[in-house]
C-alpha cells in the first residue's frame, strides 16, 4: 500500500506569515493530529541555524505548526543537538542563546529550546536495532524519552549524503555525539598532489584537522570528523573520498540511526520537509546568502520518513530536469542508498501518493 504524502506549494517569497499558515494548512489536510496524544512530550526537532547562514528555516515559518501541537494540549519543545565540530551549536549552553537569538524560544513561539544529549552532547541512550552496520545506536538521551516527533527538515544537498532531509535530521540530527563519530568513521578524505596550499580546507576545518604542509595539505584521521567541507571548499579537486565505498556507509549509517530514533515511535511521528531555499550545502554550512540549486517548490509531509525524502527528491529533479549529484556537479553522489537502505530495514516505502492542497 502506497504511503500518502501531502504537498502544497510554498515559497520564500509568500512571506513567513503565508508559509506558516499554509505548513498549518497541511498539517490538518493529512491528519497528523492522530500522531500526538495530550500530554506527550514532543520532540520538535528542528535546525537552528549556524551564523551567518540566513537560508535556513525560520522559526516564524514553524509557527502554525506549534500552534497546532498546543491545540492538542501536548507539551512540545523545539530540539536540536550538539555539533561535533566547533560552533555555535557545539554544547547546550551555546546552542541555546543561538536558538533564542533566532526565535526559537518562548516569546515567539510558546515553547521552549531544550537540548536532548545535555551540556556536552555525551547525554545519550542505546537503543537496539540489529541492523546491517550497527546493532545498536546512540540516541540523544530525551529523544529516547519523548512520546511524540514533529520531524521539520530544510531539504538541501550535502557533500557527502547528496540530499539532506527528514532521514538525515533525524539520523544524525538526533544522534549523541559519539552516535554522530559512528556515523562519520567512514568518511576519511585524503589530499591529493593537485593541491595548490591554497589554505581554504585549513581556514574552514571545524576540528582543526588540517595542517599546511611544504608540498600539500595534510589531514589528521585521529581528528578528522568526516564533515566533508574540506570538500566542499576545495576549488582544485585535491580533497578526495573514494565516494563509491564511504558515502554509501554513511548514508546507511543514517538510516540506521533514524530507524533508532523512532523505535517505539513508529506511529507517533510526523515529517515535513520543507523544500524552498534549497542550498547545495546543508544548514550546517556558516556561509551567508548560500546560492540556492533549485526554485522554490513547497512543503512536504507524510508521516513515513522515507516517502516524504523520496517525493521530495523525485520533485526537486523532475522540476529541474538534472538529478540532485548533478545540481551538485558530483556524479559520484546519490541520495538512493539512504533511501532504500531505510525501506530495506523497515522505516518507510519508496511508494508513495503524493497529494497536492491547494
Amino acid at each position: 500500500m502506497s504511503s500518502k504524502v501531502f504537498f502544497i506549494k510554498a515559497a520564500v517569497d509568500d512571506g513567513q506569515k503565508i508559509i506558516s499558515q499554509k505548513a498549518r494548512q497541511l498539517f490538518k489536510a493529512g491528519g497528523f493530529a492522530g500522531c500526538f496524544k495530550r500530554g506527550d512530550f514532543t520532540a520538535v526537532k528542528v535546525h537552528v541555524g549556524e551564523p551567518p547562514n540566513n537560508t535556513y528555516i525560520k522559526s516564524s515559518f514553524i509557527k502554525g505548526l506549534i500552534d497546532e501541537l498546543l491545540a492538542l494540549n501536548t507539551k512540545p519543545f523545539i530540539t536540536d543537538t550538539s555539533t561535533l565540530y566547533t560552533g555555535r551549536r557545539h554544547n547546550a549552553i551555546d546552542h541555546t542563546i543561538l536558538a533564542n537569538e533566532h526565535g526559537f524560544n518562548i516569546s515567539t513561539l510558546g515553547i521552549p529550546f531544550i537540548a536532548p544529549d545535555g551540556l556536552f552532547g555525551t547525554s545519550e541512550t542505546p537503543v537496539q536495532i540489529n541492523g546491517e552496520l550497527n546493532k545498536e545506536v546512540l540516541i540523544a538521551a530525551d529523544i529516547v524519552r519523548c512520546q511524540s516527533i514533529l520531524s521539520i527538515a530544510h531539504f538541501t544537498g550535502h557533500p557527502a549524503a547528496c540530499a539532506a532531509a527528514t532521514l538525515k535530521t533525524l539520523g544524525m540530527g538526533c544522534s549523541s555525539r559519539k552516535g554522530k563519530m559512528r556515523q562519520h568513521a567512514s568518511m576519511r578524505p585524503k589530499v591529493s598532489s593537485d593541491c595548490t596550499l591554497c589554505g581554504d580546507c585549513y581556514d574552514h576545518c571545524p576540528a582543526d584537522a588540517i595542517t599546511l604542509g611544504d608540498a600539500k595539505a595534510d589531514i589528521d584521521k585521529d581528528k578528522c570528523i568526516g564533515c566533508g567541507e574540506c570538500v566542499a571548499v576545495c576549488r582544485f579537486g585535491a580533497v578526495k573520498y573514494d565516494w563509491g565505498i564511504e558515502d554509501r556507509i554513511l548514508q546507511k549509517n543514517i538510516a540506521e540511526h533514524a530507524l533508532g530514533v523512532l523505535k517505539g515511535r513508529e506511529d507517533r511521528a510526523a515529517f515535513f520537509n520543507f523544500v524552498i531555499s534549497v542550498t547545495g550545502d546543508c544548514d550546517c554550512f556558516d556561509r551567508k546568502d548560500m546560492p540556492s540549486i533549485a526554485d522554490d517548490i513547497g512543503i512536504f509531509a507524510s508521516t513515513d520518513p522515507v516517502a516524504v525524502d523520496k517525493a521530495s527528491i523525485d520533485v526537486v529533479e523532475s522540476r529541474c530536469g538534472r538529478t540532485v549529484a548533478e545540481l551538485l556537479d558530483n556524479n559520484k553522489l546519490d541520495p538512493r542508498y539512504q533511501i532504500e537502505h531505510a525501506e530495506h530495514i523497515g522505516l518507510g516505502s519508496t511508494d508513495y501518493q503524493l497529494i497536492e492542497i491547494d
